[in-house]
């Protein structure tokens, strides 16, 4: 079974605006602020999801018995992703991705950015052709509070097998995130978002291609 070069590293640091720590951000390939609606490219699978008064919001549907999830294709593999997010009653938010078809001897997602309001970590993702051998692993993870009704930016970085994920409230320390893995350096073809309960608001997305 493929195991963490990191595991568990996470802490907080003062931070007035947020600045990638694994490379520089290059040309700008993607922003959306959902003024005049969803996307295109977008497409949701479970879930409700719809862009009201310049925000996305997000809500689990209970009859789905499926956290909401949704997509934005967008293929790449290193880069830069910054997004602003905040509870309106949700459990829990998930910003992630999936591997390209065929480049890893696995099926599931690849890896996740988890918050609730109670926690932030890093997850790889378990391979579902083999639960038992390869399931869900924390590689980072950090007890917080996210009030409810509170704007955060998130920022992540992926370059080659290394992640960070900073999170930075309105007020007060941001929260840096770092794990690596062998299986992260491949192709990923969308950006995946999940929303865990009754609510979770999205706005400003901005995808960086890395400077080279």
């Amino acid at each position: 079974m493929i195991r963490a070069a990191l595991i568990l590293f996470a802490f907080a640091f003062n931070a007035s605006a947020l600045e990638p720590q694994l490379a520089s951000r290059g040309k700008l390939i993607f922003a959306h602020d959902f003024a005049k609606g969803l996307p295109q490219k977008w497409t949701a699978q479970f879930g409700d999801w719809k862009a009201v008064d310049g925000v996305l919001r997000a809500r689990q549907i209970p009859a789905d018995n499926h956290g909401a999830a949704a997509r934005r294709v967008l293929e790449m593999q290193d880069g830069v992703f910054e997004l602003r997010f905040r509870f309106t009653g949700g459990k829990g938010f998930h910003f992630g991705f999936d591997p390209k078809r065929g480049t890893l001897k696995k099926k599931g997602h690849l890896f996740s950015v988890i918050v609730s309001p109670a926690m932030a970590k890093i997850m790889k993702h378990v391979d579902k052709s083999k639960p038992k051998e390869d399931p869900n692993e924390d590689l980072a993870k950090v007890a917080t509070k996210f009030p409810a009704g509170q704007w955060n930016t998130l920022l992540l970085e992926k370059v080659g097998n290394r992640v960070t994920a900073q999170i930075q409230p309105p007020k007060g320390k941001a929260i840096l995130l770092r794990a690596e893995h062998p299986t992260f350096h491949v192709p990923t073809p969308t950006l995946v978002f999940r929303c865990i309960g009754d609510g979770i608001e999205v706005d400003d997305i901005k995808v960086w291609q890395v400077a080279r």
